[in-house]
C-alpha cells in the first residue's frame, strides 16, 4: 500500500509541474473606446480562441469595465459575455460613415468598406443588472471573411491595418449605460497583447511539488530495503 501510495503521489506532483509550467492561452486582444464621444469609456479583451456555434462565440468579451467618467466617476465590471458576428448590408449612408469614420484623418479602413460588413455586437451585464450594448465593424476583406474565427484579431492579422498612430481602430456603435439605443463613436481601438503566456507556478507551490517528490522517493528506498534487511537477519 505503501509502495501504490508514493507513487500516485509522484505521479500527482510531475502531473501538477507539468501543468504549472506549460503554456496556456492568453487572451489577445484588448480593445477599448469611448461611449458616445463623451468621457466614459468602455474596455474589453477577446478571447480569441473562444467557442464558435451558429455565429456566435461564447464567452468570447472578458474582463469587460465600463467607466462613467461623466457623472459618478464609477466602474462597472460585466460578466464573461458573447459576440456575435454577421455579415450585414451596408445602406450608402452607412458605407460612407464607416470609410470616412474619422472625418479625414488617418483611419485603419478608410475606403475599405464595400457593399457588405462584418458586424459584430455583444450585450455586456454585470451582476447588479447593468448592461451596456455595443457593436464595431470590419470591411468584408481578408482576414475578416474568416467568420468562424476570432483569430483575425491576433497581431499579425491586423499589423497591415496600422493607421499613422500605430493603431488599428474599428468603427463603433455604443449605448449608453442601461440604454438599448446604439450611437455613433469614433471607434474601438485595439491594443496588441501576447498570444500566449507563460505560467510560472508560485513559490510556495514549487516547494510543495519538490516536497512531494522527495517524500514519494524516500517512502520508495525505504520499501525496497526492507526484503534485504529481513534476509540478512
Amino acid at each position: 500500500m505503501i509502495n501504490k501510495l508514493a507513487k500516485i503521489i509522484s505521479a500527482a506532483a510531475v502531473l501538477t509541474m507539468t501543468a504549472s509550467l506549460g503554456p496556456e492561452s492568453a487572451l489577445a486582444q484588448k480593445f477599448s473606446g469611448g461611449a458616445n464621444n463623451t468621457a466614459d469609456r468602455l474596455e474589453f479583451d477577446i478571447n480569441t480562441s473562444a467557442t464558435y456555434s451558429q455565429g456566435i462565440f461564447s464567452d468570447a468579451i472578458q474582463r469587460a469595465v465600463y467607466y462613467d467618467n461623466t457623472i459618478s466617476n464609477t466602474q462597472y465590471k460585466f460578466q464573461p459575455g458573447d459576440l456575435k458576428v454577421s455579415l450585414e448590408q451596408l445602406s450608402d449612408s452607412l458605407r460612407d460613415l464607416l470609410n470616412n469614420k474619422n472625418n479625414g484623418n488617418p483611419s485603419s479602413f478608410d475606403g475599405k468598406f464595400g457593399s457588405t460588413a462584418l458586424k459584430y455586437e455583444s450585450r455586456l451585464v454585470d451582476n447588479s443588472g447593468n448592461f451596456v450594448n455595443f457593436a464595431f465593424y470590419a470591411p468584408d476583406i481578408a482576414p475578416f471573411t474568416n467568420r468562424n474565427s476570432l483569430s483575425v484579431f491576433n497581431a499579425s492579422n491586423l499589423t497591415p491595418f496600422l493607421n499613422s498612430q500605430g493603431q488599428v481602430e474599428f468603427p463603433e456603435e455604443i449605448s449608453n449605460l442601461n440604454g438599448d439605443s446604439l450611437a455613433s463613436s469614433r471607434g474601438f481601438i485595439v491594443t496588441f497583447e501576447p498570444d500566449n503566456v507563460t505560467k510560472v507556478p508560485e513559490p510556495a507551490a514549487t516547494a510543495s511539488l519538490l516536497g512531494f517528490g522527495i517524500v514519494s522517493t524516500v517512502l520508495l528506498r525505504k520499501r525496497k530495503k526492507r526484503p534485504e534487511t529481513s534476509l540478512s537477519k
